[in-house]
């Protein structure tokens, strides 16, 4: 079996150029080494920091500059900028009349309604409102704040109507 003549003596290695004999090397088998000088003390440098500097060169200076704050990135919405708008002329539920039937940016008619047409407001937003007018209560428009004048007289009540 393989490694039991590991306990017989060291064949040599050496081999001289006039040794006709090719050497075979025999897994398993004990062979000499030439002699290494291996020394029982090794010194060894301990160094306190982790960091040792490769060379004694100078490191140059580094300088602090001003910390920046983290860019200002623009949040959603509207910005701090923008200038209020008035609070919408129509309260939901109000009563209106139509005074103007056609649309102020496209010019478009505003559905088959007449001016005069009454209606009620559904919701208001930012320059338009939805309207439900009496003609075609199944019907909603959006109608812009300028073709649109309160039905209601001053002092009279949205609830009322």
């Amino acid at each position: 079996m393989a490694g039991d003549d590991l306990d017989e003596e060291a064949s040599d290695l050496d081999a001289d150029a006039a040794d006709e004999d090719d050497l075979e090397l025999v897994v398993g088998e004990v062979h000499d080494v030439p002699d290494v000088e291996i020394p029982d003390v090794v010194d060894v440098l301990l160094v306190d920091d982790a960091i040792v500097p490769a060379d004694d060169e100078e490191e140059p200076d580094v300088v602090a500059g001003p910390v920046l704050p983290p860019p200002v990135r623009p949040q959603p919405g509207r910005p701090p900028s923008a200038r209020e708008e008035p609070p919408p002329p129509f309260a939901v539920g109000e009563r209106v009349v139509l005074i103007q039937n056609t649309r102020p940016r496209t010019g478009t008619l505003i559905g088959n309604y007449p001016v005069g047409a009454t209606g009620r407001v559904e919701t208001v937003l930012s320059q338009t409102a939805i309207v439900r007018f009496d003609v075609a209560p199944d019907t909603k428009e959006v109608v812009a704040f300028t073709c649109l004048e309160s039905a209601e007289k001053p002092g009279e009540g949205a609830s009322q109507g």
